[in-house]
């Protein structure tokens, strides 16, 4: 979620919001008549499940100018306008090796339009040329064991494209994951004892193809009798580059691409596999990585809609929050709805992340406040200065100014970790180290349970004219 404000005589405040959906993973049986079991409680944290952005030139750019005009023909490329792309991205523009990855996003000025610096060159204004931001993650892995296999291997396969060269060329691809130009580092669980005994792991691209799918394969071989219910938590592969949108995407809704993960006898057969999902969505202006069998959704809500004991200001979408003007002697409101639907027999937990408190032009807010050394509007601490990423205070007084959120939960079947009747909270912070919170969940399958996230701020008659902004990420986890 990005958030953008701008302050006049009174205050303005325009906020985009950043989706970032988590990870899902679905036992869906054998795939192999050799298989046995199936691994079970798996999961695959994603360090960030962004999409990566890949757009190109429109006609019209030109050299020295600071403003780079994109293709917006629809469905035409990955990526047909900014809504993915954010203040501080670095961006590589050119055609194969001519490719300048220098160029930082200063603003967003439109859907088509978004200003970098330093300039364009006169090798960076052909239409049709490359505008790349690659968004590279950390996969985090966890499993137990089904089988005691002695001197196997633990393989995770993630899915790419068919064309080798292509797969691991740094450059995002539609369809899966780029292995990268530098090859990925996999570091092994912990060894168990005699029973496994870990070597170096190993990563090879487009190594695996399974019916019509290649996979880039992750390998940690091991010596030891194997166990059965041994748990681990600590499979990572550093780091494949998420995939840019599939042709026909639409904003708002998860791209889901299948993977596996092995357990292998010492001839190197499978023996036990569970195959899952993982999709990606693009920054709510919330990243969503979804399973096949869960959806993770926001949808926009009216201005004029009574939500969280409040009436909304503005009206919002999927991918937009633009609250306009703000009076610096009443509070400005927003809301978003956020739906999960699973089958995970565990549940699901939905998070909240904000980099930093909103910073004018970009700029940082060291500390938690309320006081910093730049312009920064604060978030709240709350009516009794209680206020906490996890402590509830109310806030109806216009003389404590700041942002904060709250939530309602309309079909009383989900778990929020507070509603509007208890007051208000401020994002967890992750310039100032807080740890992201959970804001709702819930201990088995779902269908379409949901909140609504409600949004407020009010600033005060002396903060200073500017663009204020920060980012919010949301991450939706489900476990099988």
């Amino acid at each position: 979620m990005k958030k953008s404000v701008r302050i006049f005589q009174w205050s303005f405040l325009r906020i985009c919001f950043v989706l970032v959906t988590g990870v899902f993973f679905l036992s869906l049986g054998s795939h192999n008549q050799t298989h046995s079991l199936n691994l079970t409680s798996v999961t695959d944290t994603l360090s960030t499940s962004r999409f990566s952005w890949v757009g190109r030139l429109a006609a019209g750019n030109i050299s020295g100018s600071s403003i780079v005009t994109l293709d917006t023909t629809a469905n035409e490329y990955e990526s047909t306008s900014s809504g993915n792309l954010f203040t501080n991205d670095t961006v590589a523009i050119g055609n194969g090796a001519a490719i300048v990855t220098n160029d930082t996003v200063k603003n967003i000025l439109s859907l088509s339009q978004f200003e970098i610096s330093p300039a364009l060159t006169s090798s960076q204004t052909t239409a049709g040329m490359f505008i790349i931001a690659t968004r590279s993650a950390t996969h985090t892995l966890s499993f137990t064991t089904a089988s005691a296999v002695p001197n196997g291997a633990f393989r995770v396969l993630i899915p790419t494209i068919s064309n080798a060269t292509n797969a691991k060329d740094g450059i995002p691809d539609r369809g899966g994951f780029d292995f990268s130009a530098t090859t990925p580092t996999v570091t092994c669980p912990s060894s168990v004892g005699a029973t496994y005994n870990f070597v170096g792991g190993t990563a090879t691209a487009s190594a695996v193809v399974v019916g019509s799918t290649t996979y880039h394969a992750f390998e940690c071989r091991y010596s030891g009798t194997g166990a059965i219910g041994q748990s681990f938590t600590g499979f990572t592969i550093n780091s494949l580059i998420n995939p840019a949108p599939n042709s026909g995407h639409t904003d708002g809704f998860a791209d889901s691409y299948t993977y596996l993960v092995q357990n292998l006898d010492s001839t190197h057969s499978v023996v036990d596999q569970t195959t899952g999902a993982i999709a990606v969505v693009e920054s709510v202006r919330v990243t969503a990585t979804v399973d096949p069998q869960i959806t993770f959704r926001i949808f926009g809500v009216n201005s004029g809609t009574s939500v969280c004991g409040l009436t909304t200001s503005v009206t919002t979408t999927a991918t937009t929050v633009p609250f306009g003007s703000v009076s610096i002697s009443s509070f400005t409101s927003a809301a978003q709805g956020l739906t999960v639907a699973t089958n995970a027999t565990n549940g699901f937990a939905v998070t909240a992340l904000e980099n930093d408190q909103l910073g004018r032009n970009g700029n940082v807010c060291t500390g938690g406040g309320p006081s910093f050394s730049n312009p920064c509007i604060p978030d709240s601490a709350g009516d009794n200065g209680l206020m906490t990423s996890s402590v509830t205070d109310t806030w109806n007084n216009n003389t404590t100014v700041g942002f904060a959120y709250t939530l309602a939960d309309p079909n009383s079947s989900t778990t929020p970790a507070f509603t509007f009747s208890t007051g208000y909270r401020k994002f967890a912070d992750n310039e100032n180290s807080v740890a992201a919170q959970t804001i709702f969940s819930g201990s088995s399958v779902a269908s379409n349970q949901n909140v609504f996230v409600c949004y407020k701020i009010i600033v005060a008659p002396t903060q200073q004219a500017g663009d204020y902004t920060n980012n919010i990420t949301y991450r939706a986890t489900a476990t099988f």
